[in-house]
């Protein structure tokens, strides 16, 4: 099972200067954004570092038929320094809010990776699209909340069809297809990473 939050800042309107653009990357640039890889409230989606079951530290929640829920976040920070547009996507999981019944269960954990390796997917995806669309922070202005919000959804339904097309994970050889799938987009977004 998954949790979707997202998270959009915007600091009051994108046409106030931020007071700096450290981490954060012109939309022009192809240089990746450097975020810390963990702390004590997110983990960053890493190609080196999977999840495990001491990552999910939330308890279960009574009444819920799932065996486990992977919280993560596609959150975006985007501001205007000097009429030029700046912009972070980070794919993180939440430790706090993520839980598990059976912390024994390696092909549970495998599912649950590939909810957090599919959000890494939507935040690559919107990287790209934000890229795209150029750095005037008067076209952001117009664009932006329509781009996130379609990602949002995209992510969301995608998240759920998974789900429901694995069985939470049930049906071994939905996953493994997922699984293969979701590492060949990864792969082919590469340079949004």
């Amino acid at each position: 099972m998954f949790s979707l939050t997202l998270l959009l800042s915007l600091l009051l309107g994108l046409l106030m200067p931020a007071p700096t653009a450290a981490g954060l990357s012109p939309i022009a640039s192809s240089i990746p954004v450097p975020t810390s890889a963990y702390s004590k409230d997110r983990i960053a989606w890493s190609e080196t570092r999977k999840l495990n079951w001491e990552d999910f530290q939330a308890s279960p929640e009574d009444g819920n038929p799932h065996h486990a829920l992977t919280a993560a976040n596609l959150a975006v920070d985007a501001r205007c320094k000097d009429n030029k547009f700046y912009y972070e996507v980070k794919c993180v999981f939440l430790p706090g809010e993520s839980w598990s019944k059976n912390k024994h269960s390696e092909r549970l954990l495998a599912h649950e990776q590939l909810h957090f390796d599919l959000t890494e997917v939507h935040a690559r995806q919107l990287r790209k699209k934000l890229r795209g669309i150029g750095n005037s922070c008067e076209l952001m202005k117009t664009q932006l909340n329509t781009l996130v919000g379609a990602a949002f959804k995209e992510w969301k339904a995608e998240q759920e069809q998974f789900d429901k097309i694995s069985r939470h994970g049930l049906d071994t050889d939905v996953q493994t297809e997922w699984a293969d799938t979701i590492t060949q987009r990864l792969a082919a977004l590469e340079a949004y990473k």
